[in-house]
This record gives structure tokens, sequence and C-alpha cells, in this order.
């Protein structure tokens, strides 16, 4: 029996794939999609999860979410995403702004459905606020995947932080700590997920005739662009869909048990994840079998456009890259 889930979510490049990608996933049943600021404001975030949903035959309920983080500024990923969210593709329908249910709705899908799963793919104050003003969802829901933070390996915001978890670490530190049965992905695992820059040559040129095709080749260079300039990496990763590919099976990682606690602070700590003694207790993905979740995109979302084995080069691609980056943080530190 699949899985029941929601989707949490600000797209965003790889949270568009994760999307569309869940929707495929035999394993899960997506009841709903909430969205949240982040990679981009909360209005165009809800405008390309409609728009990602008509492309993937989508039709649950998507609501708008919270505008901004707990007690800080919003300051969306606009370098990292693009002006509208979706890299070089520019949406035909303007963003229009929408009241924010996002809580609301969590709190109705989970007490109306049997230990319904989580996948937070943006920071967490929808689901931070959820629990804040309904308490009994935490003893009702099922297993929560959260892709955030950064264990050791070098941040996406700051070199100890990643960007969910800077955006708004008060409610990813009010998460840690609501005793859910938690499941975190971050950096460490899900940047081993690369979609290589050959694989993109082909989605473009597949895009020449092709709409859906143009669609992904259109948000994945923009996104293999900025990797390049801004981190030296040839291809994009799609950090998101990793957590998708968890939730729908979770032998894909190895776990370890840890106590967690985020940081608050200003400066380059905030966000920043550190063990202790009386942190939160979540289960962390500490490994991946990259090969096996490139080869489970592929031939869910990109089969028609690309040959088998396409995707593969970008696990051994991520694997160099992410070890130098990391030896190199730890020689300066």
């Amino acid at each position: 029996m699949p899985t029941s889930i929601l989707i949490d979510t600000d797209p965003g490049i790889d949270d568009a794939v994760a999307l569309a990608f869940a929707s495929r996933l035999t394993a899960l049943r997506l009841v709903a999609i909430t969205t949240v600021h982040g990679n981009t404001d909360v209005d165009r975030a809800t405008r390309n999860a409609r728009l990602v949903a008509s492309r993937a035959g989508i039709t649950v309920p998507i609501v708008a979410g919270a505008a901004a983080p707990l007690v800080r500024e919003p300051q969306p990923a606009r370098e990292t995403h693009g002006p509208e969210g979706l890299g070089y593709v520019i949406p035909s329908l303007a963003a229009e702004h929408e009241g924010d249910g996002a809580a609301e709705e969590i709190i109705a899908q989970v007490r109306g459905g049997h230990r319904l799963a989580l996948c937070c793919l943006g920071p967490l104050t929808n689901l931070a606020s959820a629990i804040a003003f309904a308490p009994d969802i935490a003893d009702l829901l099922g297993t929560v995947y959260v892709m955030g933070g950064t264990i050791a390996v070098p941040g996406t915001q700051t070199p100890t932080s990643e960007f969910n978890w800077w955006s708004d670490p008060e409610a990813a530190d009010f998460v840690l700590h609501a005793r859910l049965d938690l499941r975190l992905v971050p950096l460490d695992v899900t940047r081993r997920i690369a979609v290589p820059a050959s694989a993109i040559h082909l989605l473009e040129r597949a895009g020449e005739t092709d709409e859906d095709a143009k669609f992904w080749a259109d948000a994945l260079r923009f996104y293999a662009d900025f990797h390049s300039a801004h981190e030296h990496f040839e291809g994009c990763i799609v950090n998101d869909a990793l957590a998708v590919a968890l939730a729908a099976d979770p032998s894909l990682a190895g776990w370890e048990e840890m106590r967690l606690d985020v940081s608050l602070a200003e400066g380059e700590r905030r966000g920043a994840v550190s063990r202790s003694v009386i942190g939160g207790r979540v289960w962390v993905a500490t490994s991946v079998r990259a090969r096996e979740v490139l080869a489970l995109i592929e031939r869910t979302l990109f089969a028609k456009w690309l040959p088998q084995g396409a995707l593969a080069s970008g696990a051994d691609d991520a694997e160099r890259w992410l070890a130098s980056a990391t030896a190199a943080r730890a020689g300066t530190a």
C-alpha cells in the first residue's frame, strides 16, 4: 500500500523536480501540497507549484503558506533559482497573493489521514506553526522527512549552514524538539544527487521539439550555470529529490540516530547543526546509494528524453566534488 504524503515546499528548481518525481512514484500517494517562503517568495512558490502540477498531472490541493519566517525577514535565494524561482523558465501567469492556509491544511490532513507522512523541502515555518496551533498532531503524524541542515560537509548559505535551516532556524529548532518521528536528509547526502551537464544538454536538444523537455532544460540549465559559477561544479544538485526518494524507500540511505540542536545565533553559525545531549532526537541520513537514486529519477521523470544511464555519472562527479569541497573547508577551519 502506498504511503500517503503531504509535501511542504518552496519551488525552487530542485523542488520542482521533487514534486514531479513524487507524483510518479507508486510507493507514494500525494494528498496535498503546501507552499512556503524560501527559494522564492511564497506567492511565486505557490504559482510555481501549480505550474509543475499542471505539467505532471498532479490534481491534489495546493495551499499557500507562510510568507516569512517565524521571527525573521524572508530572504529569497533568487541568485540560485532565478527571479521567478524556476531558473530560465518564465511562467506565463503572474504570481498572485493568497492567504496563509498551510498550517490549517497540514492539521486537517493529519487529523483526517492515518499516520500521514510529511516531506518538508523548504524552511519549516508551516510545520512549526501547525504543531504550535494543534499540538495533538505531533502524536498523529507518521514519519516526517526533512531536507535540511548539514552535519559534516560545507553549507550552502554559510560555511556551516544549509539554506532552509538558515532561513528559519527558530522553526527548525521547534520541529527538532517536537518529539516527531523525524528523518533528517542533510546536505551530507543530498549533495551527492547530481544531474550531470551532459544530461542537461540532451534535455536541451529534446526541448527543441518537446515543451516538457524544454521546461526541465530551462530550469536545470540555470541551476547548472549557478553551480558552475559559484561552486565550480559542472551539473546541478537536486537536493530535494532525495528526500522524496527516501520517503518512498528509506532503505536507499543509511541512518544514524542523533540528538541535534540548531543555532539561533546571527552570523556564520545561524542555522548550523550541532550534536547535543539535550538536543532533539532524530534519525539522520548519513550515507546514500546515489547511483540507485539517480537511476530512479531518470526512469520515472526523464526516461522519455534521456538514454538509460544518462544520470549515472552525476553520482561520481558529485562524490569527487563534495570530497574536495569538504577537505578544503577542513583545511581552513
